[in-house]
């Protein structure tokens, strides 16, 4: 198992507990965790551009995948709801989470090689992910984020 930079971890796992919560129900997982995947996409790639990102987590997305093949059914892009629940289903939460997180912590260190660890950690730690609640409200009430 590889030794990733503490302070990468520490915000991946705060992410996903903002995210997450405490969601058991693998529906609200899945659709929690797009909106994570979702929202990282969005808010890194106002800075480094949609091609951008989608070149970082593709090769974040292969990294994890050597240590959690629960990530090889979804591409860590948002919009796989579905997907994730099948991960969710086959895997279960605690082997979605672990890839996630580790997903995300290998994204800030492949982003920390190109702006330094430090100033990577503040952009991720930045990333605006609503919460299950405040997800499930805007579902619920048809409403969408742009």
């Amino acid at each position: 198992m590889t030794t990733r930079p503490p302070a990468a971890v520490d915000v991946a796992r705060r992410l996903w507990v903002r995210g997450i919560g405490t969601a058991t129900d693998p529906d609200e997982v899945a659709a929690a965790s797009d909106r994570l995947l979702t929202q990282l996409r969005l808010d890194l790639g106002r800075w480094i551009g949609a091609d951008g990102y989608r070149g970082l987590v593709g090769r974040a997305r292969e990294a994890a995948l050597a240590e959690h093949r629960a990530l090889a059914g979804v591409h860590c892009l948002g919009g796989e709801v579905p997907a994730t629940k099948l991960v969710i289903e086959t895997h279960g939460v605690g082997d979605l989470a672990a890839g996630i997180v580790t997903l995300v912590t290998v994204l800030i260190e492949l982003l920390g090689r190109i702006i330094g660890e430090d100033m990577a950690v503040r952009l991720v730690e930045q990333t605006s992910v609503p919460g299950v609640r405040k997800g499930a409200a805007v579902a619920a009430s048809g409403g969408t984020n742009g």
